[in-house]
């Protein structure tokens, strides 16, 4: 025993505190939380490189990550941790059929607005070749489960050795059977990284594999994963500093609540730089050659949208040329020096970006208007995120107002070129 009263009577050496390990289980529960939140760094540099299209992320939101794609479905991840000792992932393990129940409640809730499920861990899941005799063990596999559900037209096409696994699963779950047949099929195994390996992994293989940060040293990608790292631990949170929260009615439905904006990451607007490295300002020179609030060119914008087969987004696009006028007049309004400067940087920002996606969708066809508005209202989105120092942190609307703009001065092109007829003074 160890001598509490510190007279040597029992002859043993009281141990360091700072130097025993505690055994205590928070430590392994923050590492687990931690791959969590990795790994929704991971999705957000999967986004960077075009591998997934979403638009936010929201975090511990119905689901460990909910990622709301640009058709407004959303993809559901859950992320599970394992250690090696309790072997592959089976159809028996508690924590993969709670996974699922989760699945099944999310779809059940919210039936039409759910697109693919996945489920990550570092372990594996079990794989059970053609040698293996064990019919219950084939059966509880789950990717030859989830491969075999998806080959089934229907509930009653479901065949042994899997019907008694999906019928032991539905009754574990009490869930409906064409329910988690109809769940099952949308979901996807995902194996994440290894635990110890995740932290070097996610700064020199993800992040280190992005064209935003080939520049950066080792210590300055780990600096960047561990800032990202916090700002998704933050939104997994219940850390809401908005000062709507002390001020919304708690019965309105049309305000957007605090708490769930303080959970959802704008992937536009995640900078892929460690903060203590500044970012460049870059300036165009000259002055701009739009004027705001000055008079416009009667029927050029409609003429070129029209020839480029963009005739539907007329309407959409003077009502973006008329509010960007609003916001440059109020900028001007306050502060006419700086306004005129930052007008320049504006104008010249999106006037390359529409140059770039021209040259990107022109073909033969007369109307590629419809294949380079895509380009380019994706280009001024992540002009939004990404640059908003050049930008002065306008608003995407007000981007699109000035490419409208920049068409209606026929600097911008939806078509290949023509004569555009001018209403005569």
């Amino acid at each position: 025993m160890i001598d509490l009263d510190g007279d040597g009577a029992d002859g043993l050496e009281e141990p360091r505190l700072d130097e025993t390990r505690s055994g205590d289980p928070g430590d392994e529960a923050e590492r687990n939380f931690r791959y969590q939140h990795q790994y929704g760094v991971v999705l957000l540099v999967a986004v960077r490189r075009g591998a997934f299209p979403y638009v936010n992320l929201y975090c511990e939101h119905h689901e460990d990550l909910l990622c709301e794609r640009p058709d407004g479905l959303f993809d559901g991840w859950q992320i599970k941790t394992s250690t090696p000792e309790n072997g592959p992932w089976t159809l028996r393990d508690a924590a993969l059929v709670k996974s699922i129940g989760r699945f099944v409640d999310l779809c059940a809730t919210y039936p039409s607005q759910i697109g693919v499920l996945y489920f990550v861990s570092n372990s594996d899941f079990d794989v059970v070749g053609d040698d293996i005799q064990d019919q219950k063990r084939r059966g509880r596999c789950p990717p030859l489960m989830l491969a075999h559900l998806r080959a089934c037209p229907s509930l009653a096409d479901i065949a042994p050795p899997f019907l008694a696994a999906f019928d032991e699963l539905g009754a574990t779950l009490g869930a409906d059977r064409q329910r988690l047949f109809d769940v099952l099929r949308r979901v996807e195994l995902v194996k994440g990284p290894s635990r110890a390996e995740f932290d070097a992994t996610l700064a020199h293989e993800h992040l280190g594999g992005l064209g935003d940060c080939n520049a950066l040293t080792p210590a300055q990608l780990s600096e960047l994963r561990d800032d990202l790292v916090a700002r998704v631990h933050r939104a997994a949170s219940l850390h809401v500093t908005a000062p709507g929260r002390h001020t919304r009615s708690l019965l309105a439905e049309d305000d957007e609540d605090p708490v769930i904006t303080a959970k959802r990451i704008v992937c536009a607007d995640v900078v892929f730089a460690p903060p203590t490295i500044a970012l460049k300002a870059f300036a165009y020179q000259g002055q701009s050659r739009l004027t705001p609030g000055g008079p416009r060119r009667a029927g050029v914008l409609e003429q070129k949208l029209e020839a480029g087969g963009l005739g539907e987004a007329v309407s959409y696009m003077t009502a973006k040329e008329m509010a960007a006028e609003y916001a440059l007049l109020e900028d001007q309004a306050r502060n006419p020096v700086a306004a005129e400067k930052q007008l320049k940087q504006i104008e010249e920002a999106v006037h390359g970006e529409c140059v770039e996606a021209y040259y990107a969708a022109a073909n033969d066809s007369e109307t590629f208007g419809p294949a380079m508005l895509t380009d380019v209202t994706g280009r001024l989105r992540r002009l939004e995120g990404d640059r908003r120092s050049l930008t002065g942190g306008q608003p995407y609307e007000v981007l699109v107002g000035v490419a409208a703009m920049l068409t209606r001065e026929c600097r911008v092109w939806w078509s290949k070129r023509f004569d555009v007829q001018e209403p005569r003074p």
